[in-house]
């Protein structure tokens, strides 16, 4: 018996410890493959919640255990076949997550493609995990395309902690995904063409946390639209959103994301009474942010809040910084562009 179980184990952490995501994402895999997770069907066989309440959340027709959560609602399922489906793979998912895991492999050779595909099964489970708790503890939840361009977003951010010199930025992985098949260059005057790595991120201090906000316009489209993304000293991803906004010139909306990102932070309990920078590229929105009068006039209601929420004995402070480090919050605003709604992730 006691065979079978280090067996067992052996099998389930082999292939799993690549670091190709973050450490605590593949403890959860780990977990998962293991079946110990704490799904509702374990709580509820344990004691801990009502047998009656051990329906799956996301789909109300099972008993939510790990294979039903990850692989076989139809939630889940449906984002399993769109990830098979953009590399024109069909497959009969096996009926547990260690088979799963076992059987993920593409015939693509690529040795870039190998560490996007082993990610990829990390991320979607990951996913799939964090929807089902936004749903029972926030009450909120994404439809199926909010959760495909999530997979997507993540995988790109992931990568960049890879040593792969990928050339394509969050956005360009979202509107097309085949960039995902980039091969290294072998020569260097092929690695000569490649874009020169941005400049690197500026973390807050330790137990600070920093919202990076952007917007977008695109006068084509006559559009407008907001992002940003919340991240800690560690630059580790807390939250993100992504939002379409009336018609309105870029300083304007660059005052809206500044207005959504302060919103977003003092509505959740778990960082309202941590200390914030809100970083914006827009030198005109700051100013009028943080200026104690003054700004256009149709925006007094929206800056009158930002500047009462940031005042002199806030924690809340608003800052400017040039747009080359800002690649992330640009990317969700650009993304906002396309959306009909508001979206908006923990992380």
């Amino acid at each position: 018996m006691a065979k079978s179980s280090s067996s067992h184990h052996q099998d389930a952490i082999k292939g799993l410890w690549k670091s190709v995501v973050p450490h605590r994402v593949e403890i959860f895999a780990w977990l998962a493959i293991l079946g110990k997770i704490n799904t509702r069907l374990k709580l509820a066989n344990i004691g801990i919640i009502p047998i009656n309440e051990a329906q799956c959340i996301l789909c109300g027709l099972c008993p939510e255990d790990c294979s039903h959560l990850l692989i076989h609602c139809p939630l889940s399922w449906q984002l399993w076949c769109w990830w098979l489906n953009l590399w024109g793979i069909q497959w009969s998912l096996p009926s547990n997550l260690r088979d799963t895991f076992n059987q993920w492999a593409h015939p693509h050779h690529g040795a870039f493609f190998k560490k996007v595909w082993l990610a990829s099964f990390f991320i979607i489970i990951w996913t799939i995990w964090k929807e089902r708790n936004n749903r029972i503890f926030q009450n909120s939840s994404m439809s199926l395309p909010q959760l495909q361009d999530l997979v997507l977003l993540r995988l790109s951010w992931w990568i960049k902690g890879w040593e792969d010199p990928f050339p394509y930025s969050p956005v360009d992985v979202v509107r097309s995904p085949a960039c995902l098949q980039w091969t290294t260059p072998r020569s260097r005057e092929a690695t000569a063409t490649n874009p020169p790595p941005l400049p690197s991120w500026c973390p807050p201090p330790t137990m600070v946390l920093k919202w990076n906000v952007d917007a977008s316009f695109n006068p084509i489209l006559q559009k407008s639209a907001i992002g940003g993304v919340l991240q800690d000293s560690l630059g580790h991803f807390k939250c993100m959103f992504s939002s379409p906004i009336p018609l309105m010139e870029i300083n304007a909306a660059e005052v809206f994301a500044i207005h959504r990102a302060i919103k977003i932070s003092l509505s959740c309990f778990q960082i309202q009474d941590h200390s914030l920078i809100i970083e914006s590229d827009s030198a005109n929105a700051v100013k009028w942010c943080t200026n104690k009068k003054g700004g256009p006039w149709n925006l007094n209601f929206v800056l009158n809040f930002i500047r009462n929420a940031s005042g002199n004995d806030s924690h809340i402070s608003i800052t400017h910084r040039g747009r080359a480090s800002n690649n992330v919050a640009d990317a969700l605003a650009k993304q906002g562009l396309c959306r009909d709604d508001d979206f908006l992730a923990w992380l």
